[in-house]
């Protein structure tokens, strides 16, 4: 008979990896992701910090960063910055279910597990549940791609406004999604940890 914990272990791992197939060995795929995200952070944060850094200081007319000359950048982080949510929520899950190998089955578990289903659901229909990130980023994919073979887009210009709610937008979600993810992982892990 499957118990409460095996459900959430089968939860867990319902979760779509961005990765495609999952590597054999939770430690192996948990060590992969930790060094990935943390590639992709670095990407990130330089990429991020370029293109605020050219919006600023066009705003305040120094010639540190051209807006003109940041298509390629743009992509770029496009690219790194759209998944990264989704990796670092797959190395937290696959943490946890290596922490709950051993535990048992207490009162309140079920409902936790619905709560987990629920919002690893919503991980999984991607386009579905980030319509407006998606919108965003197939039209900065588009004008990046265009500004950096051209670089005589005429709508580069207006781009930056979408750049920074595609990135707001992200990180909100982030945010939330990482609250709810959190709370439901401790709530977990604290009462087995009491209980014990």
């Amino acid at each position: 008979m499957k118990t409460n914990i095996d459900n959430r272990k089968n939860i867990i791992i319902s979760l779509k990896s961005y990765y495609g197939e999952r590597i054999k060995g939770i430690d192996k795929q948990i060590q992969f992701l930790k060094m990935w995200n943390f590639m992709n952070i670095s990407i990130t944060i330089i990429c991020f910090g370029i293109l605020m850094t050219s919006i600023i200081s066009e705003q305040l007319e120094f010639d540190f960063y051209k807006w003109q000359k940041t298509g390629l950048i743009a992509l770029l982080s496009l690219i790194v910055f759209l998944n990264l949510p989704n990796a670092i929520f797959e190395l937290k899950l696959l943490k946890h279910f290596k922490k709950i190998n051993n535990y048992n089955d207490f009162n309140g578990i079920e409902k936790l597990n619905n709560d987990l289903k629920f919002q690893i659901d919503k991980l999984n229909n991607r386009i579905r549940t980030n319509i407006i990130q998606v919108i965003l980023g197939i039209l900065i994919l588009f004008m990046s791609a265009w500004q950096t073979m051209n670089e005589n887009n005429p709508y580069w210009e207006y781009m930056k406004i979408p750049i920074i709610l595609f990135f707001g937008f992200i990180i909100i979600k982030f945010i939330i999604v990482n609250k709810k993810l959190t709370e439901n992982i401790q709530k977990v892990e604290n009462t087995v940890a009491n209980t014990s």
